[in-house]
């Protein structure tokens, strides 16, 4: 099935308008809080968007360069994650050596976390229904030796209803279930009955049938914003925390990046204060020990998007404190 342009949500990554911080905040900051979702492009990604006229409100250097990045984040302790899924992606167009162009990005990434390796944990991206899937998520675990992986089911038009995409789907958590890989998963792919159907085959037909793993879901399981669709999604998946053993084994954390909006961004909506209050309650329905901290770099700086959690969502200064910490320092109900 087609799907709109998956600009929705990535653009919402590279339109954003990124305030200054000054100094001493930023020196405060690297030293308590870890983002566990930012992104880095390589110039020829930024290139990539270029040609389809995604418009950049920033240098390059600020979507490119690990250094800038840290300087408009505000905190030098992240999850640095690929895009290598785009290539290939349709409306891009067709790629020359579309999977040399995967490989160049992940190694670009991995480039990138060596300038700061105690700090920065790579996430190489990888597009599941591509054949040599499974062969760049092993180049990448034992020759690039990164920390996790990415897998975008937007960008990638992955269906779990549908038997071909799940057969695809399999061998990568199968992998990193086994090699003890984390993997970051957008799991919304944007159809509109995504839901919990999607929850119920992502655990009974993989994660039932494979060996313990840490899966972080990316923008509480949706593309996004706070909705009908994010409450749909994580009442979908509290019962199944709470009472399916088969899943007991596994540590599934969200991630609350690119949720508490407080401003319009390419089609997602801010949030109204009755929102940010409802958002607040799914917070703590959900429990801050199964929530991690991101920003979705470059769409919020730390301290921009702890300041709205703080003063917008009204979370307490112990809620913000577990979750912004390190997810690997945490310990989590089971």
């Amino acid at each position: 099935m087609k799907r709109p342009l998956f600009i929705i949500l990535t653009i919402i990554f590279f339109a954003a308008l990124l305030k200054g911080q000054n100094s001493e905040s930023k020196q405060d900051t690297h030293k308590q809080i870890f983002d566990h979702h930012v992104h880095l492009m390589s110039p020829r990604m930024i290139k990539l968007f270029k040609d389809v006229r995604i418009p950049f409100s920033k240098p390059d250097a600020d979507y490119s360069d690990v250094q800038a990045v840290v300087t408009r984040l505000g905190t030098n302790r992240f999850n640095l994650v690929s895009m290598a899924y785009l290539y290939g992606h349709p409306e891009f167009g067709k790629v020359e050596n579309e999977y040399e162009a995967v490989k160049a990005e992940n190694d670009y990434l991995v480039d990138a976390k060596k300038k700061s390796p105690k700090n920065i944990k790579a996430f190489c991206g990888v597009n599941p229904l591509k054949d040599y899937a499974l062969q760049e998520v092993e180049r990448c675990h034992e020759r690039l030796k990164t920390d996790g992986i990415k897998l975008h089911f937007n960008a990638s038009q992955i269906y779990l209803t549908v038997p071909a995409h799940l057969k695809k789907v399999k061998p990568i958590f199968e992998y990193a279930a086994k090699k003890k890989i984390p993997i970051l998963l957008h799991f919304d792919n944007l159809h509109p009955k995504f839901g919990e159907p999607d929850v119920k085959l992502l655990v009974d037909e993989i994660l039932a049938k494979i060996d313990g793993l840490y899966l972080q879901i990316a923008h509480f399981g949706t593309s996004g914003g706070f909705n009908h669709r994010t409450k749909a999604v994580i009442d979908a998946f509290i019962p199944q925390l709470e009472t399916n053993p088969s899943i007991r084994k596994h540590r599934i954390m969200f991630d609350i990046s690119a949720i508490a909006l407080d401003k319009e961004s390419e089609g997602l909506s801010k949030l109204t204060d009755e929102q940010f209050s409802e958002l607040a309650a799914y917070i703590r329905k959900l429990g801050t020990e199964r929530i991690v901290f991101g920003t979705d770099y470059p769409l919020y700086s730390a301290d921009e998007y702890i300041a709205i959690l703080k003063n917008r969502v009204k979370l307490t200064d112990s809620e913000i404190r577990i979750l912004t910490q390190d997810v690997s320092d945490r310990r989590i109900r089971r």
